[in-house]
């Protein structure tokens, strides 16, 4: 009887033992979470950022799945909690992320042609009697997301600027992403809107007009989150400072964004500008 039950413990062991490497190895194996801001369409994000997210996993050696965050606030959340690895985020998320949950390591941000910056564009039907800020008193404006950097932040300090504020506004309204704002002026929904210029620029042939743009604001930018460990850190920032340097890479970059020629170095400070405008737009009330 004691025979059978030393055997029966001494198996017990040894069969713990073995499981207890296997399931590691399984969480080993668990992918990085690369999460998006839903700035489009989660199936077009997804499309634009898979490339990116099996190039990095291939230079890394560890997998890389691609997420889109429901919202921005939750996009904030999870990478300021740690539920995801990596995320790509717009700057005004970022400055928000840094003063909500403290600073996170920065892999890499875009740049384009024109250096490290990027606009927005305030904008009306070509065939609308609006062609200034000030005639928008009174008409029905719509903003994306209210952590959206050029379809709301800096778009309504410019608002702010020319002395328009929300109650000077027959409706205003916030809708899920860039395309959907401009689909709605382009249908007579709203009398005028905020994008990314990227996105204007797409709709303007359909019957668009620009009526402001913004000052130019440090671009797009990835982060990992506190605590990520500093050799993946440095793997995944060197496979990304490089990806221009190929024709895959350059493929990568401008499917994402086509005016995108490079993923480079960036710093806190650079953001820094928003910071003042976002500061601004507090004390004048506006809630992010």
């Amino acid at each position: 009887m004691i025979d059978r039950w030393i055997r029966f413990v001494t198996s017990s062991f040894i069969l713990l033992a073995l499981a207890l490497p296997g399931k590691a190895s399984a969480q080993q194996q668990e992918p990085l979470k690369l999460c998006v801001h839903p700035y489009l369409a989660a199936s077009e994000l997804v499309k634009r950022f898979t490339p990116l997210g099996e190039y990095l996993s291939r230079k890394i050696g560890k997998s890389v799945a691609v997420e889109v965050g429901n919202t921005y606030e939750t996009h904030i959340h999870r990478i300021g909690n740690g539920i995801v690895d990596i995320a790509f985020m717009g700057p005004a998320s970022y400055v928000q992320l840094t003063e909500r949950y403290g600073k996170r390591p920065i892999l890499a941000a875009f740049q384009t042609k024109e250096g490290k910056f990027f606009h927005g564009r305030i904008m009306a039907r070509k065939d609308s009697s609006i062609t200034s800020l000030s005639q928008l008193k009174g008409k029905r404006f719509v903003f994306g997301d209210p952590n959206s950097t050029m379809s709301h932040v800096v778009p309504r300090y410019l608002l702010l600027k020319s002395g328009i504020r929300l109650k000077d506004l027959a409706e205003v309204k916030f809708l899920a992403n860039h395309d959907n704002i401009a689909m709605g002026i382009l249908a007579g929904t709203f009398d005028a809107g905020a994008v990314k210029e990227e996105v204007f620029l797409q709709y303007e042939s359909r019957g668009l007009r620009s009526l402001a743009t913004t000052p130019p604001i440090p671009d797009h930018l990835f982060v990992v989150r506190a605590g990520f460990p500093a050799d993946t850190t440095r793997a995944l920032q060197d496979a990304m400072l490089h990806l221009a340097d190929t024709a895959e890479g350059r493929s990568i970059l401008t499917g994402i964004r086509n005016d995108v020629t490079a993923l480079v170095p960036a710093e806190d400070a650079e953001y820094d500008s928003l910071r003042t405008i976002m500061r601004e737009l507090k004390r004048a009330g506006v809630e992010f």
